[in-house]
């Protein structure tokens, strides 16, 4: 039955239709093409289909597809693109912003693959990237980092709204390599809810979060707190395995 509603929830993004969300009111989609060969069109599917961000609880295990952002994971899965690639980021500092900057432009300008589609899996400190700065300053997330760290570095918006004038102006500055740049070149970040789950439970052990919280609530909180645009999948080594099984290669 899950797998028939999210099929029901795809077509119905494609033809602009309402698509329920469990336990949420409608979410009005706009108009956009079932996913063909081209990463546009990915793109402008990904951007039309919810994603889950009004908990007030989640388990530990996430064991129904209304707990993680489902429709959005299977649209991924269905791209039919043949450059289907995947990087990993564990380190708030690690390589893996130029990493993943280096490897498309390398695959668009030098291999002429304009479609190539990269799907970034973020996990350990690296999901912190992926907390909105409101999330930063009330929950304290720095005390979960090396002294100095910061995410602000990669919330940078680009100077550029075209992928030209990004990678002209940012190709090897912070702005072209932070993740709303990335995103706008077709990037796509997975959010791991082990993550999620493990920051929640740091912070109570910590007490820098709202006392009185659950880990539970702890974690809806945090999950709420999460880049829009990002895809919630109940592990990250799990969707990994995925994707691998849908035809994308790893990286890095």
């Amino acid at each position: 039955m899950a797998l028939d509603r999210r099929k029901l929830l795809l077509a119905a993004a494609s033809l602009g239709m309402a698509a329920p969300v469990s336990g949420l009111a409608a979410t009005v989609l706009p108009p956009a093409p079932a996913p063909q060969n081209g990463l546009s069109d990915l793109s402008r599917l990904l951007a039309s289909l919810p994603r889950r961000r009004q908990f007030t609880t989640v388990p530990r295990l996430l064991d129904h597809p209304d707990l993680w952002d489902d429709v959005a994971f299977d649209a991924l899965l269905a791209y039919r693109g043949q450059q289907k690639m995947i990087g990993t980021g564990t380190s708030l500092a690690g390589n893996w912003p130029s990493e993943a900057q280096n490897l498309l432009n390398s695959e668009i300008f030098s291999f002429v693959h304009p479609d190539a589609l990269l799907v970034m899996a973020l996990w350990g400190e690296a999901q912190l990237a992926l907390y909105n700065e409101a999330a930063w300053s009330h929950f304290d997330l720095a005390r979960l980092v090396a002294p100095g760290q910061t995410a602000s570095p990669l919330h940078q918006t680009p100077a550029g709204t075209s992928r030209h004038h990004q990678d002209e102006q940012g190709a090897y500055g912070a702005a072209g390599r932070s993740i709303p740049a990335l995103q706008a070149r077709g990037v796509v970040f997975l959010a791991c809810h082990n993550a999620i789950w493990a920051h929640a439970g740091r912070l109570i052990a910590l007490d820098s979060g709202p006392a009185g919280l659950s880990q539970e609530q702890l974690a809806a909180e945090l999950t709420n707190a999460l880049d829009p645009r990002a895809i919630v999948t109940p592990s990250a080594l799990g969707a990994l395995a995925e994707l691998q099984r849908a035809g994308f290669s790893r990286i890095f």
